[in-house]
């Protein structure tokens, strides 16, 4: 649930962003996961000393169908095909915005970003993980009310995300992003809650809610019309505040058609709150995302 206000990029529906990396606390669904996830290699395989010491490496690659809205607020819509991707290897981990969700970590309810990711607490009921994902901005060519305005700059983005796993199958996430390259992108604050449903050995189902928060800086370069696109925007001037600016919610559903072979996909719903909402550029608060597709994973 994607509350970034951008292309898909890393952001919260941004509706959730949460979760080491995550929208939703996707390590707090692992145990309801493990039928999709491919089997191990028998033990025969390798001599006990090797398997003891060797770490593990696992990718994954499929391509993903998605339509969503060109930006959160706008009224255009964006239908795209493109490549979900990820490879891990020990604790550390580079993937595009979906890869890392079909490999085996759970369902992330929304795109959390391509970038690279290493978890820095991994125990039973608390994870940390930190990463650097990739924010692709935005331009005037995503909906007519932005011409004029100044462009929303690609940026990088220093993400750290906690999670807790109430239960197994019941998990919360925070977490915090922050714009590194000084564009503007300010900084995000999230809050989640995912709930994962076992439907059969193959087929999960991964349900969420989630809420977002930006600072002055991300709420001004996202949702304000400075003094300075006078000249050639129509829109009246709006200085937003920090605040609440997105709630979501959504469901995800993974099965797997083989032990290597996974098909997913996932509806979500976000709706933009406080300054945000009030925003000039908003013309539709509410907005709906949909992705579906397939994924070959080895080596899990």
């Amino acid at each position: 649930m994607s509350l970034l206000p951008t292309r898909p990029t890393c952001c919260f529906a941004c509706a959730s962003a949460l979760l080491a990396g995550c929208a939703l606390p996707a390590w707090a669904q692992e145990g309801p996961q493990d039928a999709l996830a491919a089997p191990a290699p028998p033990a025969e395989a390798a001599p006990a000393a090797a398997r003891s010491s060797a770490t593990p490496t696992h990718f994954v690659a499929g391509l993903l169908v998605s339509s969503s809205p060109k930006y959160a607020g706008g009224e255009g819509r964006s239908t795209s095909l493109r490549p979900a991707w990820a490879i891990e290897h020990g604790r550390f981990r580079l993937s595009t915005a979906r890869g890392s969700a079909i490999m085996g970590h759970g369902l992330a309810a929304v795109d959390i970003g391509s970038g690279v990711s290493a978890a820095l607490i991994d125990q039973d009921r608390w994870r940390l993980r930190a990463s650097l994902l990739v924010d692709n901005g935005r331009d005037e060519g995503d909906g007519p009310r932005l011409v004029g305005l100044p462009k929303v700059r690609s940026t990088l983005r220093a993400r750290l995300g906690l999670g807790y796993a109430i239960t197994q199958r019941w998990g919360l996430g925070l977490s915090v992003a922050q714009d590194i390259l000084d564009r503007a992108g300010g900084a995000q604050w999230s809050a989640s809650m995912g709930y994962t449903m076992p439907v059969t050995q193959q087929t999960s189902l991964n349900f969420g809610v989630g809420a977002g928060w930006g600072d002055k800086t991300f709420m001004r370069t996202h949702y304000g019309v400075p003094a300075s696109a006078a000249p050639r925007s129509p829109l009246p001037t709006f200085a937003p505040d920090a605040g609440f600016y997105s709630i979501d919610a959504g469901i995800d559903a993974m099965t797997a058609l083989h032990h290597s072979w996974v098909l997913f996909g996932g509806l979500h719903v976000a709706q933009l709150q406080g300054d945000a909402r009030r925003s000039p550029i908003t013309v539709r608060p509410t907005s709906f995302s949909a992705s579906i597709g397939l994924a070959y994973r080895c080596c899990r």
